[in-house]
């Protein structure tokens, strides 16, 4: 009795606190790094790297102050125009990579014929191929969300495929012993058993999303956070610029903390058959 108190209170205690743990962890690691920032800073003056707590005290200005000297929020001209235009390419760019990867990783004829086009495709990076969607499309949103499902769908696709593919041909056959339909097939077992892999697309999707919606509106946009970015920067606004740099990586924080809560709730299945 006493071996076995011994060994289930400290598997346990590892359950509750380690997250709890972890979670400390990095955000103590994230306050001492921002500390450091700020006695640099302070310590050696440079107008190109403002002191951080200036750049928190600035960000609820730029969130709400036009600095064009309109009177909307550029919360909601910039923050959500960026959003909308970021989630509709993400989204058209995710359901084009798991179905045309669905398709790959289901039959290896595809698979082999397409296999040096996808290779040469996605071996491009997404910003070099941006002028091509300029003059397919002009400037604008429609070009912003297709050049944005553009570069997310080559990393749902190639995850996808490999999901698909390495599922174990015994499962098929359970399935079709069952009677069951393609449609069933597909969507009840080949899917789910992929999805791991493919959530694992989504997630680094979703920060290609983030990083080619600022590259698209670096050009031609009148509105937006990439907008916004670098007329702080060609104007020498550097707090300014510094504190739109920081609205986008707490975005980006956020979107992909909602993510990995959806991930964590639809692969439950997954993370119990680990433990």
């Amino acid at each position: 009795m006493a071996v076995t108190v011994a060994v289930t209170v400290p598997a346990a205690a590892r359950r509750h606190g380690g997250p709890l743990v972890r979670i400390l962890l990095s955000v103590g690691v994230l306050v001492v790094l921002v500390v450091l920032w700020q006695l640099a800073t302070m310590t050696w003056k440079s107008p190109f790297f403002p002191e951080p707590l200036r750049i928190f005290a600035n960000i609820p200005k730029v969130l709400t102050v036009d600095s064009a000297g309109g009177s909307t929020s550029p919360f909601f001209t910039d923050v959500l125009a960026s959003i909308g235009r970021m989630l509709a390419g993400y989204v058209l760019g995710c359901a084009w990579g798991v179905a045309a990867g669905s398709v790959l990783g289901r039959w290896r004829a595809a698979r082999d014929y397409t296999s040096p086009i996808v290779e040469f495709l996605r071996s491009v990076p997404a910003t070099a191929v941006l002028p091509i969607f300029i003059l397919l499309f002009g400037l604008g949103q429609g070009m912003q969300i297709a050049f944005i499902a553009w570069g997310v769908s080559w990393f749902v696709l190639i995850n996808t495929a490999s999901g698909v593919a390495s599922i174990h041909k015994t499962l098929i056959d359970v399935g079709r012993a069952f009677r069951l339909s393609p449609a069933k097939q597909f969507f009840g077992l080949v899917l789910p058993s992929a999805a791991p892999k493919i959530f694992a697309g989504l997630r680094i999707g979703l920060t290609a999303a983030m990083i080619l919606i600022v590259t698209s509106e670096f050009l031609g946009a009148t509105n937006g956070i990439g907008f916004q970015l670098i007329q702080t920067q060609r104007r020498f606004q550097l707090v300014d610029m510094w504190s739109w740099m920081l609205v986008i990586a707490i975005l980006g924080y956020l979107l992909n903390t909602v993510l990995e809560l959806i991930e964590a709730r639809a692969l439950r299945w997954h993370a119990g058959s680990r433990r």
